[in-house]
């Protein structure tokens, strides 16, 4: 199992990454075209909705990585002081 350091490490080299974030803003482009688009039925807009909300979930869980690394060091941090 990946260590809170290293799963931290992922993350960043993801939210790093110009390819990644082309393709994540390039979902959230596409399903503001859709909202929009007045002609999109509701299962389009549905649809985009949850891609928008995927999106936001992936963008959330990278982010928790690299809060628990911060927790974890300030812990670390804490106990050394002691």
């Amino acid at each position: 199992m990946a260590t809170v350091k290293q799963k931290a490490l992922e993350a960043r080299e993801l939210l790093n990454s110009p390819a990644f974030n082309s393709l994540m803003e390039e979902i959230r482009s596409d399903a503001v075209g859709v909202f929009l688009d007045a002609s999109c039925d509701i299962t389009r807009i549905t649809s985009a909705h949850d891609n928008v909300r995927a999106v936001q979930t992936i963008f959330d869980a990278l982010q928790a990585r690299l809060d628990a690394e911060a927790i974890k060091d300030k812990k670390d941090r804490d106990r050394a002081s002691d």
